[in-house]
């Protein structure tokens, strides 16, 4: 099955640092889990607060990118993102990184993003639902 347009474009959005275009393609009441005790708002609010953490900052850019992403049971999606952190001035990779995520839609919107330091947490954390 093809990856819904609406991972795809919230995706695109937050390594935009897209505000507005993130918080169009969530539910009025999405919840947005991160690792650590970092913690966003619920719905639009959520998906804006999350893209922000994408804008530039301290002469860095943070961009992410859908690597793949699969069917599970129902409507959540298990994702790989490649996330990758760089110097504006000189385009320099600073680190880069394979995270996943567990995205689960409603409606065709998101409906809950669970984010994972990796994409075999995510695996994990869905076996375990």
């Amino acid at each position: 099955m093809d990856i819904p347009n609406v991972i795809a474009e919230f995706v695109r959005a937050v390594s935009a640092a897209d505000q507005e275009s993130a918080a169009a393609c969530v539910t009025e009441h999405a919840v947005f889990e991160l690792p650590g005790p970092r913690t966003l708002p619920t719905g639009p609010d959520g998906a804006r607060a999350f893209a922000a953490q994408h804008a530039e900052s301290d002469g860095r850019k943070p961009t992410v990118k859908l690597a793949d992403a699969a069917q599970r049971e129902g409507d959540r999606w298990l994702a790989s993102l490649d996330f990758v952190s760089r110097e504006i001035a000189t385009g320099d990779t600073l680190y880069e990184m394979n995270v996943g995520g567990i995205f689960t839609l409603d409606e065709k919107l998101i409906a809950c993003l669970r984010a994972f330091a990796s994409t075999a947490e995510a695996e994990q954390a869905l076996a375990e639902q």
